[in-house]
């Protein structure tokens, strides 16, 4: 395992570079958090948390991370695949016949994996307490 280099100037290097992502409008508002050995050694947040209000990104500003569970989605994909659970070319709607809804009943694992079932983001402004709400959540990738 890679070891972080501790520097007195990685809050500034870290903070540098994420004010440049948000000059430059390649993103609009994040935030780096960094722990070593269980130590915070960044914390930086740059640009705006709500483009309709203007509220500034803090270190408490919540963040989406839903991408960061495709990674691991896909791996129970694949083994379960490996197991002969599921299959790349079964249908969803086979074991969630809820989601074969307006045209995606042929939709394959290998569709999902892909990113090509057609299946749009979740609702905007959806809040933290809707996301866990997974029977709303899921009505709403089926219909």
């Amino acid at each position: 395992m890679a070891v972080l280099p501790l520097s007195t100037d990685l809050q500034a290097e870290v903070q540098a570079a994420i004010d440049g992502r948000v000059a430059s409008e390649a993103e609009i508002g994040l935030q780096v958090a960094v722990l070593h050995e269980g130590r915070l050694v960044v914390d930086a947040v740059a640009g705006v948390a709500d483009q309709r209000t203007g509220d500034p990104v803090t270190a408490r500003t919540l963040f989406f991370a839903t991408s960061t569970g495709k990674g691991v989605a896909a791996s129970v994909a694949h083994v379960l695949v490996e197991r002969g659970e599921l299959a790349y070319d079964q249908c969803v709607a086979s074991v969630w016949p809820e989601f074969g809804a307006h045209g995606k009943d042929h939709v394959t694992l290998a569709d999902l994996l892909v990113h090509s079932a057609g299946v749009p983001e979740l609702w905007p402004q959806i809040t933290p307490e809707e996301l866990c709400d997974s029977e709303r959540v899921c009505a709403f990738i089926a219909a």
